[in-house]
């Protein structure tokens, strides 16, 4: 469940909302929280949030040529990978699958807009920061690296 909008989001919210360049682009509202949430936590590693929305307004451009999930999956990667380390091996991501299906299989399905490449860039940040934090946690457990499975996935709405 998204967190409540504070005061600095809202103030992002309405400025991205407001930009004439952004408006023929429409973002769900859960996908505008987790993106200015992302915002927050590239902002803690030193990347300024205008060279995010920046790089997330060429993504549009991108799909809006295009109404092929691949199409924004591709434009989410550029975005993400060109502002933040993230393992690409801990980013698995399917389409068409029942969550409760994944959930059965162990996995927490992070559920997102497959056709909006800012939730893809969103998905693919919380993946990878996901598998970081599980192989922290196993190397505490002095667990083995090749018993790491992923217990995150990502699985777009299409």
């Amino acid at each position: 469940m998204p967190e409540a909008l504070d005061d600095r989001r809202a103030e992002w919210v309405q400025q991205y909302r407001g930009d004439p360049l952004l408006r023929h682009v429409s973002h769900s509202v859960e996908t505008q929280e987790r993106v200015f949430r992302l915002a927050e936590q590239l902002e803690r590693r030193g990347v300024d949030r205008r060279d995010l929305f920046l790089a997330l307004e060429e993504a549009d451009r991108c799909v809006a040529l295009s109404a092929e999930p691949l199409v924004a999956a591709q434009a989410g990667y550029r975005v993400i990978s060109a502002l933040a380390p993230i393992s690409p091996a801990s980013v698995v991501i399917c389409a068409g699958e029942n969550p409760s299906t994944l959930r059965a299989l162990g996995f927490d399905p992070l559920v997102f807009d497959g056709h909006d490449p800012a939730a893809f860039a969103w998905a693919m940040f919380e993946l990878s920061m996901c598998a970081e934090a599980d192989r922290r946690s196993q190397w505490r457990r002095c667990l083995p690296e090749a018993f790491a499975i992923p217990m995150a996935i990502g699985l777009a709405r299409l």
